[in-house]
């Protein structure tokens, strides 16, 4: 698997379906992708990540069922425990590009942890722009939970920033200006800055381009 596909590819379970006067999304839990995230979650202890199809499923319903004012998440039509699937709404929206796009993901994932939850799997094809550009869409909560631990909001945000670095692999400069305008948006405390270079967190550092890596560490040392 290239390392740009480490986290995009986990999204094969999800699939959108016509009912004839408005399109829906199915997700099922109880797939193959149980075992990519079976395979994931040793790599990364850092995060309690889970396999199992009935928690990911119930951690999701929990976060979109959440009374959220800041973001935008999708309403959830029903579900079926036997097939371990979901049905929710389909929300229109583009995917983050923009400098001013990474702005309001860092604002938006701040918000998210400021109300007690992580994501975990942060990945930018995760989030949606909607056509009026504004609030950010969430599109995936199946790894969240609610925390409060510096530990969990750094790794969301390493998570992010691991994302962006494969985006932008040909064009490192475009890459730290991505980043700030993501931190900005964030506004991390020192205590999350100095965490996402934590030696626990190695496994996923490494994987960084030299480059982006080099420039990330100028990012965030403003925050220190």
């Amino acid at each position: 698997m290239k390392i740009e596909d480490f986290f995009r590819n986990i999204y094969v379970q999800t699939k959108v379906v016509d009912s004839g006067d408005r399109k829906i999304v199915l997700k099922c839990y109880n797939s193959s992708t149980s075992f990519k995230w079976y395979f994931i979650s040793p790599a990364f202890r850092s995060y309690p990540y889970t396999s199992s199809p009935l928690e990911r499923m119930s951690r999701e319903i929990n976060f979109f069922t959440y009374k959220w004012t800041n973001i935008i998440v999708p309403k959830i039509i029903d579900f079926d425990l036997d097939s371990m699937c979901l049905y929710r709404e389909y929300l229109e929206g583009r995917e983050v590009s923009k400098s001013e796009d990474y702005f309001e993901l860092g604002h938006s994932l701040k918000y998210i942890h400021s109300k007690g939850f992580a994501l975990g799997d942060t990945k930018v094809e995760n989030f949606l722009i909607p056509p009026d550009n504004k609030i950010i869409t969430v599109i995936d909560a199946e790894q969240s939970i609610e925390t409060d631990s510096v530990s969990h909001f750094a790794w969301d945000l390493l998570v992010t920033i691991f994302s962006i670095s494969y985006k932008f692999i040909k064009n490192p400069q475009l890459f730290y200006e991505v980043i700030n305008s993501f931190l900005d948006g964030y506004d991390p405390i020192k205590e999350e800055a100095k965490e996402i270079f934590d030696i626990k967190y190695i496994s996923l550092i490494s994987l960084i381009p030299l480059f982006n890596y080099s420039y990330l560490r100028k990012a965030i040392e403003r925050f220190l």
